[in-house]
This record gives structure tokens, sequence and C-alpha cells, in this order.
């Protein structure tokens, strides 16, 4: 059981993103190359310099270089950070003032499929402690977001 599952796993990721092992493999081997060519690079190219300028201003040159890829590097970090945290709280007040996922048809039609099937009789007593538990969670994480707001 757990082996179809897993199985079920694998195939919708590869459904998704196309990955398989053989295109895990062959980027692991692009990544090797992909590394040793900069490095062949950056060697090349601190020669190149220590020939023209000399071997004090090459390392500068090189550190200036490497420098300012990492500045531009975090400053895109930080973009990007902010950029995601503006996204989430965005979707968190959308879904804050989305439609409750019990109205939704198909939530709707389950139940009174359910219904039908295990009589109505059953059925009502469950749901009436599905929804005090619900109301419950909401009251006890709306609680607990206001407390850690004032502390």
């Amino acid at each position: 059981m757990l082996k179809i599952w897993m199985h079920n796993i694998v195939l919708a990721v590869q459904a998704r993103s196309g990955a398989t092992t053989a295109l895990l493999a062959w980027l692991g081997i692009v990544a090797v190359a992909s590394f040793t060519a900069f490095i062949f690079l950056c060697v090349a190219t601190y020669d190149w310099l220590s020939l023209q300028l000399g071997a004090i201003i090459a390392g500068l040159v090189m550190a200036g270089i490497f420098a300012s890829v990492a500045l531009v590097g975090v400053l895109v970090c930080a973009f990007a950070r902010r950029r995601a945290k503006e996204r989430a709280i965005i979707e968190r007040a959308a879904r804050a003032h989305a439609p409750s996922w019990l109205f939704d048809p198909q939530i709707l039609a389950t139940a009174v499929q359910v219904g039908r099937s295990l009589g109505w009789q059953r059925i009502v007593p469950i749901a009436l402690l599905g929804l005090i538990t619900a109301q419950w969670a909401r009251e006890y994480r709306e609680h607990g977001h206001r407390s850690s707001e004032t502390s």
C-alpha cells in the first residue's frame, strides 16, 4: 500500500515538473562542469590581469568583481524577500475576506449525499460538534494572534 502511494507521489511530481532520475543526474553533471569552468575562468582572468596590471592589482580587481556580484545578490535577495512578504500579506488578506469553504457547492453536495446515505439523525450531532470545534479553533487562533500583538 505504501509503495503504491510513493509511486503515485513520484508520478505526480514527474507529471508536474518533468523530473526524472536521468534529468537529476544530468543536472548534477552540468552543475559540476559549470563550477569547474567558472573556476578556470577566474584563474585565467586573474593571470591575464596580473600580466597586465601586476599581481596585487589583479587580486584587488578580482576581489572587487566578486564583492560587486555579492552585493547585487544581497540586493536581489532583499527585494525578493520584501516582495514575497507583500504577496503573503495580500494573499492572507484575500483569504480572510474570501467566502467560507462551507458554502462551496462541492462540499454542500457531499454533505447532502452523506446525510442521505447515513441518515440525518446521525449526521446532525456530528456536524454540530464539528461546527462548535471549528468556532472554538477560530476563537483560539484569534485570541492567540491578539495576545501576540499586544506583547
